[in-house]
This record gives structure tokens, C-alpha cells and sequence, in this order.
């Protein structure tokens, strides 16, 4: 049997970070370029804003920097998306590609090992 309530049966519970303040002994707060370092997750996919396609696309070009200012150049394959990513074990912001300089990456590629440096021309 479907019930509807006349008033509201529950209550959301809810927390940002500003609420531990009062709580901490210490805080240290860092400037960064929020588009290197943020890249919100609150939607559903499809909506085109904080949903998992744009976490994605970030990601993507954020690697894709990296790659560019190691002096190498990422492309697409067969299609027009780019699917790219850097293990956050081999570089995670960037250090350790040098050995991609001169280098053309085709997606869709994954770098996951340092021997996957290696296998691109």
C-alpha cells in the first residue's frame, strides 16, 4: 500500500569541510588552479555539469598536459574522442615523463607501467 506522508519523514544529514574548523588545532589552507585540481562529482551522468563525463574530461586533459609539457603530443586513433590516462603510480603531476618528448601517444592509450613509456613513437 503507497503512503504519502502530510509532512516530511526524514532529514538529510549533510557536512562541508568548513564545519571541522571549530575542531582542529591546526589548519593550513592551499591556493591551487582549481581546474587542475578540482573537478567536482555531485550529478548524474548525462547532465553535462559535475557528472562522471566531465570528471572524466578533466582527468583526460589534465594527463594530456602533462604529457605536452614533457614535449610529447597526444592524438586520437580511429575516432574524434580522446581516451587517455596516466597511472597515478607512474606520474601524479606530471614528474617522471621525460622519456614521452618527441613522442605522439594515439588513443585510446592507458600508461599504467614505466615500460608503457617506452612503446610509443
Amino acid at each position: 500500500e503507497f503512503l504519502s506522508p502530510s509532512k516530511p519523514t526524514g532529514m538529510k544529514l549533510e557536512l562541508f569541510v568548513f564545519d571541522v574548523f571549530p575542531f582542529t588545532e591546526r589548519m593550513a589552507v592551499l591556493e591551487v588552479d582549481r581546474k587542475d585540481e578540482f573537478s567536482p562529482l555531485k550529478n548524474a551522468p548525462g547532465t553535462g555539469v559535475d557528472d562522471p563525463d566531465t570528471s572524466k574530461k578533466d582527468i583526460i586533459n589534465q594527463h594530456v598536459k602533462f604529457v605536452e609539457k614533457a614535449g610529447g603530443k597526444v592524438v586520437p586513433g580511429d575516432g574524434d574522442q580522446l581516451i587517455f590516462e596516466i597511472s597515478p603510480l607512474i606520474s601524479y603531476a606530471g614528474e617522471g615523463l621525460e622519456r614521452l618528448n618527441g613522442k605522439t601517444i594515439k588513443t585510446p592509450a592507458v600508461i599504467e607501467t614505466l615500460a608503457d613509456l617506452n612503446k610509443f613513437e
